[in-house]
């Protein structure tokens, strides 16, 4: 087959195509030119033909939309292969754009920001294309303020770098790891010591964001070490022997001026160092890892804060996500995009597809096929760019299974996330939710204990906690939910998928007030709550994490098939 020839789709100003030797190729049609840009604007150049006819036209029944699409295709590829060149194709389903045979140009005269709206002058009066170029228009506002690219051609909104172009200029954060020398010690103790550090340099590593330096490997003296010898910070442990066990004491150091930045200490029997699955080990480094990076992403110092860009952008992302307020999630998204754009991350792409879940939990995404297709993209680039990262493993589940609904690859991605770190508290509690839609409560539900003990991301645990309280509703213990969705809503009030299960653990323990409250917080945010509501294919909990049970406690308390 010979080469498509490429041709080039201007969209910012007024939509024009120009095959290879810049002669101008555009359709007359305002309906070719805006079906043109609908494709070019996908992420993969590919969009299904009922999401097109919603576009362009929303206002006539289903079979006169799909007979308008079926004309206005044929006369497109009709014009374009009267001058040789097929760059769009279609089936019964979808509609494709060739982005291999096309180029996409978003670019613009003024460095400073667009100067020339997008698909200027294209209006076609339907109020769902409308809407949907206003969306695209605001996108492009966005990444110019944010600093973010605009090129909406490469899926998922994510740039990779170009093959020939040189690295950005990075300066991450970096850690050294010192602990006292064996020569001091007991070598049962220095042996824990040197454990807590090993499970530490794992976890730094997981988050994706810092470097490491093991300061054991030559043993210099922390006092010896200065900037430019690497490390930035010093996590420095000391063991000590007691009775029973043994005292764990750990110390993170700025190396500029040899300020303590914090100090923890925790002993630990020997029946704690010897469990297999060494969970309050986990939980003391877990909380040493994330007390770490706190002081990374603030900054002491006013002239430290544009060192470190990207890490800082990332970590500060991953704390905003959890205050849930849609500003608070955009922001996030915007941070990650630019952290991605100047080091390219698995676990940030990890990420946005939580950013992605969230928003459909919270109903503020309708589970459409063009939303599935970006997560999709997402979550295939996420596990390409570091199939072996436990963190990016277990966000790439999370959708898999809270989104895409494919439970038993979901699981898959779990277990080699929780395989890879048992001790991070994220892969515990996202296979934990895996599983209680695979309908295995019980093994969940040990999971999400595990998980709870571990602590993770201090803003992330109210999502643990989600967690018990699903699987606990999930388990018959409605006690247990009940108290583990009060402890989501002091520190979430609005936090729906809490609200949905404590209302329903109520509802079973004939708490009458109590649940109709929870109910009148739930209407606050979802104005259209019914038992009628939960069956919708839509609904994010529609079908699984027992529906059926969930409807069984909210009908004991009145709710009816629709709101009042």
């Amino acid at each position: 087959m010979n080469a498509v020839p490429r041709i080039k789709i201007q969209l910012s100003g007024p939509l024009r195509v120009e095959n290879g030797d810049g002669t101008d190729i555009t359709p007359r049609g305002k309906r070719a030119k805006a079906l043109i840009a609908l494709l070019a604007l996908a992420k993969t150049g590919v969009r299904s033909r009922k999401w097109i006819q919603d576009k362009l036209w929303s206002e006539r029944d289903e079979e006169q939309g799909a007979a308008s699409l079926r004309q206005e295709l044929s006369g497109l590829r009709r014009h374009f292969r009267s001058l040789g060149i097929e760059p769009i194709s279609a089936d019964r389903e979808i509609v494709r754009l060739d982005h291999s045979a096309v180029l996409i140009d978003l670019a613009d005269s003024s460095p400073d920001g667009p100067t020339q709206e997008l698909l200027e002058g294209l209006d076609l009066g339907d109020p769902e294309f409308e809407d949907w170029l206003r969306g695209e228009r605001q996108f492009r506002r966005d990444a110019a303020d944010s600093g973010v690219s605009a090129d909406r051609s490469v899926p998922l909104l994510v740039r990779e770098p170009a093959a020939d172009s040189p690295s950005p200029s990075l300066s991450r954060p970096c850690i050294g790891l010192h602990g006292d020398s064996p020569a001091e010690l007991d070598p049962e103790v220095c042996s824990v010591g040197n454990l807590f550090l090993d499970m530490a340099a794992r976890s730094f590593l997981n988050v994706d964001a810092v470097d490491l330096i093991d300061l054991r490997i030559d043993r210099a003296p922390a006092t010896q070490l200065g900037a430019s010898s690497g490390p930035d910070w010093i996590l420095h442990m000391k063991p000590a022997k007691l009775a029973g066990g043994a005292n764990l004491s750990v110390q993170l150091h700025r190396v500029e001026d040899g300020h303590v930045l914090w100090s923890q200490t925790r002993r630990f029997g020997d029946g704690e160092l010897a469990s297999p699955e060494q969970v309050d080990l986990g939980a003391f480094v877990n909380d040493s890892v994330f007390a770490t990076l706190d002081q990374i992403v603030r900054p002491a110092r006013p002239h430290n804060e544009t060192r470190h860009e990207a890490s800082r952008l990332a970590i500060g992302a991953i704390y905003q996500i959890f205050r849930l307020t849609d500003a608070d999630i955009d922001s996030a998204e915007k941070m990650l995009l630019r952290a991605y754009e100047l080091d390219p991350k698995s676990s940030y792409l990890g990420w946005l597809l939580f950013i992605n879940a969230t928003r459909l939990g919270e109903r503020r995404v309708g589970h459409s096929g063009a939303f599935c297709e970006q997560v999709r993209d997402y979550a295939r680039r996420a596990e390409e760019s570091d199939p072996y990262n436990p963190i990016t493993l277990a966000l790439t589940a999370h959708a898999y299974s809270f989104i895409l609904r494919d439970y038993h690859y979901a699981l898959d991605l779990a277990d080699r996330a929780v395989a890879a770190n048992p001790n991070l508290a994220i892969a515990r509690d996202l296979r934990a939710l895996t599983l209680g839609y695979l309908g295995d409560v019980e093994r969940g539900y040990k999971d999400a204990v595990i998980a709870r003990k571990l602590g993770g991301p201090p803003p992330y645990r109210y999502c643990i906690d989600t967690t018990c309280c699903i699987l606990s509703t999930l388990r018959g213990r409605f006690d247990e939910g009940i108290a583990h969705g009060r402890r989501v809503l002091a520190q979430q009030p609005n936090y729906l998928p809490a609200l949905r299960y404590t209302a329903s653990c109520q509802g079973y323990m004939g708490e009458g007030q109590e649940a109709y409250d929870t109910l009148q917080r739930i209407r606050e945010l979802e104005p259209d709550f019914s038992l009628e509501l939960l069956h919708d294919r839509d609904y994010p909990i529609a079908g699984v994490l027992g529906t059926a049970v969930i409807e069984r406690g909210l009908s004991r308390v009145g709710l009816v098939a629709h709101p009042n």
